[in-house]
């Protein structure tokens, strides 16, 4: 929580966040499990950090001499190695993902594994030998068997962990091992694991001290059985009051929605801005398709999307940045523009993984760039060389040629983009790209990806990559809404829209503060909806403008106004009128 503030602002909310920490502190030596419900903004990375060096520097005997390990459970590999370089070599200290302390607590138990996976038809593997299961393994997370032995899936091992918690001895091993466990972003963990750390531990007042961080309201996977809030009367609650990241304006509306844990602004000099702009002034035709039902036709979301962005850029300072959030990958694509390329590559779009998005994304259009700008630099290390390449007079005309018919190629198709690189004969091919290329003259019927064939790929428009690549890079102006947890931006548009039946912001939102009242039985759907609503407002720092492009009824509206206040509710059409 660097140095850059100061204000009385900044000075109240450190102040309370310092009280804060020293309260988890004593909770700490007291040797009562708690709970940090830490709100977004609020320096929950700071706190776990703090806990852990106290842990480090006055632990040490404790814990050293009987040979026990403090357990700090985070969510990624990423995480686990930023705790780790704040550690001594030797430390106590395990940081660890939730299936790589699985794995060590359980691995030892091989007849008890083996009797798991052998009489239990869910851990049948996919795929492998009929030798007798003489030992099992988890390795990369694939179930299969080879030479005798199984190796688990990741699901696996948590419910073999949870199979072993039930067993008392286990237990006992177990809880003289691990005397303390802190468990980062909690809301994320395994419920069945939690459940039983609560009944074995927690309510009986035995084994391990348990010390939970992070943030009910931003459980945003549901489908991997999350636990969300972790709630029991030997939990001590501490909430964290101050956030680090908003304006003051996004923290009042954040604590509109959320009154039950009010945060302190700590930025001073800006007190940001908060803005509805609504469709309300499109007397159109809309769209009728199940998940699109009275949305925007895609053309008219897409022109107004990006005259909003433009004016929003237009009218801020250049070194800030500016993040669109919509509701899904697809109707991203949809948006930008690459939509079939979505279709095709799926997964291997995300993941960056094809061949020819790789040459497109990472060489041709940063050399298209080079050359549109004259960025010599930028030409010599996408190519890789130290030589300047342009010397004789004969290749800076090639290199004119190449500019020229690119600038003509890229509102075609990618064959003509990739035909025209190829005879230019100035840029290596890589051998993938080659070998399709090859394929496409001599077999274009040959599958490429998602029952596309190398023809019909390589006839798609080329606009399309050069669209993805908004998407793709850490600079992109535009995220998925679920992409963003844990990240943060100067301005925020966040897109409420149709295309995923699951969210529907505009009838679960005016729930949250009761202008609308939660159906019964629909109270995950109200929990998903509220989670992810909440976490899309809390990413801004200075600016944020809902943009919504569905009809609104009485009670979104009253609850949009309650948030923002009627004077900060517009058209879209008021909203480009506007004068700063």
């Amino acid at each position: 929580m660097g140095g850059e503030y100061i204000g009385a602002n900044y000075d109240l909310a450190k102040a309370e966040a310092d009280k804060i920490d020293a309260q988890i502190i004593e909770t700490l030596k007291s040797g009562h499990s708690f709970r940090v419900e830490a709100g977004a903004g609020s320096g929950k990375t700071y706190s776990l950090n703090r806990a852990i060096e106290w842990i480090q520097e006055h632990k040490w005997s404790d814990y050293s001499r009987k040979k026990q390990n403090v357990v700090c459970i985070t969510y990624t590999n990423a995480a686990v190695d930023v705790i780790a370089e704040r550690l001594a070599k030797d430390s106590f200290i395990i940081p660890s993902t939730i299936h790589s302390f699985a794995w060590n607590a359980i691995k030892q138990y091989q007849s008890v594994l083996i009797d798991a996976v052998t009489t239990n038809p869910d851990y049948l593997p996919d795929e492998g030998d009929f030798n007798q299961v003489t030992e099992v393994a988890y390795t990369l997370g694939h179930r299969y068997k080879e030479n005798g032995i199984q190796y688990l899936y990741h699901d696996d091992v948590l419910k073999l962990f949870c199979l072993l918690l039930d067993n008392a001895k286990f237990r006992r091993v177990f809880a003289d091992k691990y005397p303390l466990i802190l468990i980062d972003e909690y809301q994320d963990s395994y419920k069945p694991i939690i459940d039983r750390f609560i009944e074995f531990f927690i309510a009986k007042g035995v084994g391990p001290q348990f010390g939970f961080f992070g943030d009910a309201w931003q459980t945003i996977y549901q489908s991997n059985k999350a636990c969300g809030e972790i709630e029991h009367e030997k939990i001590e609650i501490i909430k964290k009051g101050s956030n680090f990241r908003s304006a003051p304006r996004i923290v009042q509306l954040l604590n509109d929605i959320r009154p039950e844990l009010p945060q302190k602004s700590a930025i001073d000099g800006f007190d940001g801005e908060v803005l509805v702009i609504t469709c309300d002034d499109y007397s159109g035709v809309r769209r009728t398709e199940r998940n699109f039902k009275n949305e925007l036709p895609a053309a008219e979301l897409r022109t107004r999307l990006n005259t909003i962005r433009a004016k929003i850029e237009q009218n801020t300072p250049p070194d800030e940045n500016l993040k669109v959030l919509m509701i899904t990958h697809k109707v991203l694509a949809s948006q930008q523009g690459y939509e079939q390329l979505l279709d095709i590559l799926d997964d291997g779009l995300r993941n960056k993984e094809d061949p020819f998005l790789i040459f497109f994304a990472d060489t041709i259009e940063p050399i298209y760039h080079a050359l549109d700008t004259s960025n010599t630099q930028l030409l010599f290390d996408t190519l890789g060389i130290k030589r300047y390449p342009i010397t004789m007079k004969s290749e800076k005309t090639k290199w004119k040629t190449l500019y020229n018919q690119l600038t003509e190629v890229r509102t075609q198709k990618v064959i003509d983009v990739l035909e025209i690189i190829i005879h230019s004969q100035l840029i290596p091919i890589p051998p993938k790209v080659d070998g399709w290329y090859r394929l496409y003259k001599d077999a274009p019927e040959t599958m490429y990806a998602s029952e596309a064939t190398i023809q019909q790929f390589l006839q798609l428009d080329y606009a399309q990559f050069i669209a993805v690549r908004d998407f793709l890079y850490p600079d992109a102006q535009f995220s998925t809404e679920h992409g963003v947890k844990g990240e943060e931006y100067d301005n925020v548009v966040f897109v409420i829209s149709k295309g995923w039946n699951q969210y529907q912001f505009e009838t679960y939102a005016p729930m949250i503060t009761g202008h609308a009242t939660i159906p019964k039985g629909k109270e995950a759907s109200y929990e998903r909806n509220r989670n992810l609503f909440y976490v899309c407002c809390s990413r801004p720092k200075k600016r944020l403008f809902f943009f919504i492009t569905v009809p609104m009824d009485a009670a979104f509206k009253a609850f949009l106004k309650t948030l923002v206040g009627e004077d900060n509710i517009l058209t879209y059409q008021q909203f480009m009128e506007m004068t700063h």
